[in-house]
């Protein structure tokens, strides 16, 4: 998976957080040249679920251990029930986790 990590990094992190022409810098040191990106808050929260479930991977960690540590976040499962009447993010984090598992890294994590 190095190389798909690698991969998702570099494309994950610049649409992530350069979203204002202020962080230019700092999306050009990984080699992006592109103009900020548009924030789009569902976007956004595919991305931070992905890399989410990459760093699980990256450390080794079982889905049942990803679980377990996203539980421990009550003030976003709150956040999450009342926006989305479920705990939305650990239910994304979760489904990407189950696709880089088998293998497919461009997956959407439509809940």
């Amino acid at each position: 998976m190095p190389g798909t990590a690698r991969a998702l990094v570099r494309d994950h992190v610049p649409r992530r957080i350069y979203t204002s022409h202020d962080v230019a810098p700092f999306a050009r040191d990984p080699g992006y040249e592109g103009s900020p990106f548009i924030w789009n808050e569902e976007e956004r929260r595919h991305l931070r679920a992905g890399l989410d479930a990459l760093y699980f991977h990256l450390y080794g960690l079982s889905r049942a251990d990803a679980a377990c540590i996203l539980d421990t976040f009550p003030s976003v499962r709150r956040h999450d029930k009342a926006a989305f009447g479920t705990y939305h993010a650990k239910d994304m984090v979760l489904a990407y986790y189950n696709a880089l598992a088998a293998g497919d890294t461009d997956a959407d994590a439509a809940l």
